[in-house]
C-alpha cells in the first residue's frame, strides 16, 4: 500500500472556527457483574479514547460495523449515557459538568434522532401532544401557542396540521421517522445526533428522509452527528468522516479524501464492500478474516491486528495513535505513521507506556470472563 508522508501531531482543532462539539479521550465501559452479589468481573470497552470536533454547520459521519461503539458515542455525548471518562463540550462549555437546570438547557440545542422511530414515540400519545410536552416541559410554548408550532414544524417535515391528531401506529416508517424529526425540530436546536435515521427505512424512503435532513441543516444551520454503517449513504450527506472499530477511532478524513484514498486497511476494507451501480465495473473485495475481538477482551496493541491483511510484529505490541499526515487526514496505523510518533504522541498525552503492550502480561489479564 502506497502511503502518506507525515507530519509533526497537531491537535484535532486546527480549523479557524470553533468547534460546537469537542471530545477528548471520551471513554464509555460497561461493567461485567457475575455471581450472586453481581461483582464486576471486567468491563465492555464500547468506547476507548475517541477524539474529534464537530464544526458548526457541517454534518460529521462516523461509522464502523454493528458494535464498534458509534451509536454509544453519541448517547454519551448527550449524556444519555454517562461517561466513564474523558470529556465533551459544546460551543466551549463541558457537558459533564453542567447542572440539573444547566443540562436542561443544554438538552433544547442538543437533540437526537432515533434509529427506530416506532420505539422512539410513546404508544399512548399522538404525536401532536408528544411534542406539546417537550414544548411545555421546556417552557417554550403552550395551549393555542404549542399547537401552533406543532402544525409548524410538521408542515416543514413533509407532513399535514392534521396529522398531530393521529397515533404512531397509524403511520408509515417514513412519516413516523418524519414525526421523530419534527419533535427534535421543534426546540430549535443547534446540533442534532442521527442515530442511524434510515437503516430502519424501505429503500425508497431513505433518499426522502436524507434530503428532508440536509434541507432542514441548510434552513436552520443545523450541526449533524450522522451515525451510520452505509458507507455510500455517508458519502452523499457527510462533510467530513470517522471511522470506529473495537471502540476506537481509527481513521478521521475529509470526505473526498476518505473516499478516494483511505488510509487505514479497516476503511479500505469496508469501502470495498460498498456496492457500484455499473455492473460492468469490477470491484475488488477485501474479505477479512476471522471475526470481530470482544469489546471486553479487546486485543493487544493495534485492535484490528487480528484482521488485518498488512499485519506486523509491531502492530501486536504498540497501540497506534490517531495522528494526521501533512493533508491533515487522521489515521491509527502503524502503516500510515512509525510506531515512534505512536509512542511520542501516547507519552506527551500522560501515558507513561508510551501505548507499548506487555503482551504476555497482556495475555493473562485479559483472560476471558467465565
Amino acid at each position: 500500500m502506497n502511503r502518506t508522508s507525515v507530519t509533526e501531531p497537531t491537535p484535532l482543532d486546527t480549523q479557524d472556527r470553533k468547534p460546537v462539539i469537542s471530545l477528548r479521550n471520551l471513554k464509555k465501559h460497561f461493567p461485567i457483574r457475575t455471581g450472586v452479589f453481581s461483582r464486576v468481573a471486567g468491563h465492555v470497552k464500547a468506547v476507548d479514547g475517541v477524539s474529534f470536533d464537530i464544526y458548526p454547520g457541517e454534518t460529521f459521519g462516523l461509522v464502523g460495523e454493528s458494535g464498534c461503539g458509534k451509536s454509544t458515542t453519541g448517547q454519551v455525548i448527550l449524556r444519555l449515557l454517562p461517561a466513564t471518562g474523558g470529556s465533551v463540550h459544546y460551543r466551549g462549555e463541558d457537558v459533564y459538568a453542567a447542572s440539573g437546570e444547566r443540562m436542561r438547557a443544554l438538552r433544547k440545542e442538543m437533540q437526537i434522532v432515533f434509529q427506530d422511530p416506532y420505539s422512539a414515540l410513546n404508544p399512548r400519545m399522538t404525536v401532536g401532544a408528544a411534542i406539546r410536552e417537550i414544548l411545555g416541559v421546556h417552557g417554550i410554548a403552550t395551549g393555542a401557542a404549542a399547537q401552533h408550532r406543532v402544525e409548524q414544524v410538521l408542515s416543514r417535515c413533509g407532513l399535514q396540521p392534521y396529522h398531530s391528531d393521529r397515533y404512531p401506529h397509524e403511520f408509515s416508517g417514513g412519516q413516523r421517522q418524519r414525526v421523530v424529526i419534527a419533535r427534535a425540530l421543534a426546540l430549535d436546536p443547534n446540533f442534532i445526533v442521527a442515530d442511524e435515521p434510515i437503516s430502519a427505512l424501505d429503500v425508497s424512503i431513505q433518499s426522502q428522509i436524507i434530503n428532508l435532513l440536509e434541507d432542514l441543516q441548510e434552513e436552520f444551520d443545523l450541526t449533524y452527528l450522522f451515525v451510520s454503517h452505509d458507507l455510500s449513504v455517508v458519502k452523499h450527506i457527510a462533510d467530513r468522516v470517522g471511522v470506529m472499530y473495537l471502540g476506537k477511532l481509527v481513521e478521521v478524513a475529509e470526505k473526498k479524501a476518505f473516499y478516494e484514498k483511505p488510509l487505514h486497511p479497516y476503511s479500505e476494507a469496508l469501502l470495498s464492500a460498498v456496492p457500484v451501480s455499473d455492473p460492468s465495473h469490477k470491484k475488488e473485495r477485501i474479505i477479512l478474516k476471522g471475526d470481530v475481538p470482544s469489546p471486553s477482551n479487546p486485543p493487544s496493541g493495534c485492535p484490528f491486528h487480528t484482521r488485518c491483511p498488512y499485519v506486523m510484529d509491531v502492530c501486536r505490541k504498540v497501540v497506534p495513535q490517531l495522528l494526521p499526515t501533512e493533508t491533515g487526514h487522521y489515521a491509527a496505523c502503524h502503516l500510515v505513521h512509525p510506531p515512534e510518533k505512536s509512542i511520542a504522541a501516547a507519552k506527551a498525552a500522560g501515558d507513561e507506556t508510551g501505548g507499548v503492550v506487555d503482551t504476555e502480561s497482556q495475555e493473562s489479564s485479559n483472560a476471558p470472563v467465565s
